[in-house]
């Protein structure tokens, strides 16, 4: 064999570049490269968009990793200091997470105050988890579940040192959002854990004004709304139909309690819409595939998020290329099961009472992760209000004298606040109505299945009270009972992030 002269690469062994120092990888043309990157980064930003209406951001860290940035300026909270028994960890491969938005206000000057409608640090009753959500990733199945917890839901907050006098607090039973209150991130962890059974993998927080900076920085979102929202105390001002809205519109949106008789059961299923629209818009090519809109938008996360300090770029990137091929019918949303959304617990005021079996099988689901079964009330109307939340005022339209008044005292009898005395109506009808403000779309559905055959009419701008006019027709009354609040994505109602916003 003829010798190899200097820098001949004629007889190097395949595999090795010309000075015989590194493998040559295989060739790859530039489009693939750019295409696995989009793939990663779509699902990277599916999941972070998901949680920003929450309040949180899952996988900020995560897009600046891709963009080979520094997550070394995101906000660090000690979410899980002094926990002690707490839960086994969940099903191998599985990742839960706490996303909680704050009703904090550093940062904001008294004009942001006043233009976003949340008040002072001074007039505000102490800090507040405005909204929670537990958030359960499995590479396994391919999914992303997000199950919304009422901030008014009545749970045990464990035993603690107060923040504020360093004195030692027993546990105690209150709402759940009180527990940020008494103790930040920490006993929110404790109190969920401890709640739900579930171990809690990681946190990630954002208050008022970060919430609104990340809404903005996509150019805003389109929402849905089958009628008029107005509630003062939110600053919220919505035709009906579909508006593009912009940070300060969409914190109002998903913070309004005062829009119709469902209060915060009616807030979630907004923020859940929510969540779905934002994941459709940071993964519109408008975002994903414009520099300056991905890169505003990463910089809005990191500049406003808070994580735990164990969430790690390598992690979040391992969990996202396990869920590469996700898609939005993967990202589901639904909410804890309510026996009782208003149930008078003391001193704790009005509260909402969790059905405990549904809730139990939602979250040993989630711990073992596997798919929840449907709902056995699937098929059958949801009745999310309850009749002592609804004020109703009985007309006699029957000319049936005295029958005005005894339906009155039935109603009553079933637990409705009847507005005051029956009143004739102005003319006779043959069949009984009930005339009701569309805004109140969830009471009406109470007051219709108790009085089963009535008419529905919709009166623009009648108010809170609805009317009941009776007709020759009428044929008595019957008990509801709302048995189980089933909330908006709760198993019979799942919402996916795919789905049609005003639907």
């Amino acid at each position: 064999m003829p010798p190899t002269r200097p820098g001949s690469t004629s007889s190097l062994p395949p595999g090795l570049d010309p000075r015989g120092r590194r493998p040559v990888p295989p060739p790859r043309r530039s489009g693939q490269r750019l295409g696995r990157a989009r793939t990663v980064l779509r699902v990277l930003l599916a999941v972070l968009a998901i949680a920003t209406a929450g309040a949180v951001l899952a996988v900020s860290a995560t897009g600046y990793g891709v963009l080979a940035w520094s997550d070394s300026s995101i906000q660090r909270v000690d979410a899980f200091a002094g926990l002690h028994d707490r839960p086994s960890p969940s099903a191998d491969g599985s990742t839960t997470f706490l996303l909680v938005g704050t009703d904090g206000r550093s940062g904001m000057s008294a004009a942001d105050q006043k233009r976003l409608h949340v008040g002072t640090e001074a007039t505000a009753a102490g800090r507040r988890a405005d909204t929670m959500l537990m958030m359960h990733v499995s590479p396994r199945r391919g999914t992303v579940s997000l199950v919304s917890l009422p901030r008014d839901s009545y749970v045990t907050i464990p035993a603690h040192t107060s923040e504020s006098t360093g004195a030692w607090v027993p546990e105690r039973r209150n709402k759940l959002n009180a527990s940020y209150a008494f103790g930040g991130a920490p006993l929110t962890v404790a109190a969920v854990e401890r709640t739900t059974g579930v171990r809690i993998d990681h946190y990630l927080e954002v208050d008022f004004l970060g919430f609104v900076k990340l809404v903005d920085a996509v150019g805003g979102v389109d929402v849905c709304s089958p009628t008029r929202l107005r509630d003062r105390r939110a600053g919220l001002r919505l035709p009906k139909g579909v508006t593009h809205v912009d940070g300060r519109t969409g914190l109002a949106y998903v913070r309004a309690r005062h829009v119709d008789g469902r209060a915060d059961l009616g807030r979630v299923e907004r923020q859940q819409r929510f969540l779905g629209s934002m994941a459709a818009r940071v993964t519109s090519r408008d975002v994903l595939l414009d520099p300056r809109s991905l890169v505003r938008f990463l910089k809005a996360a990191l500049n406003t998020v808070r994580a735990d300090r164990g969430l790690t770029e390598k992690g979040i990137v391992s969990l996202a290329t396990q869920l590469r091929h996700a898609k939005g019918r993967d990202v589901r949303f639904r909410t804890v099961p309510i026996a009782d959304p208003s149930y008078r617990a003391g001193s704790a005021g009005a509260v909402a009472l969790w059905d405990e079996a549904g809730a139990r099988e939602l979250f040993t689901s989630m711990r073992e992760d596997r798919a929840t079964p449907r709902d056995h009330r699937a098929g059958r109307p949801r009745l999310t209000v309850p009749p002592d939340q609804i004020r109703v005022q009985v007309y006699n339209g029957s000319g049936v004298a005295g029958l005005g008044g005894r339906v009155s005292q039935q109603l009553s009898a079933h637990g409705f606040a009847v507005a005051g005395p029956a009143q004739n109506w102005s003319s006779n009808v043959a069949r009984t109505m009930l005339r009701y403000d569309a805004r109140y779309s969830q009471s009406i559905k109470t007051l219709a299945a108790a009085l089963p055959g009535a008419r529905l009419v919709p009166v623009t701008g009648l108010g809170r009270t609805l009317q009941v006019v009776t007709g020759t027709s009428y044929r008595g009354t019957r008990a509801v009972q709302v048995a189980s609040v089933a909330g908006p994505g709760t198993a019979d109602t799942e919402r996916t992030a795919a789905a049609d916003p005003c639907t």
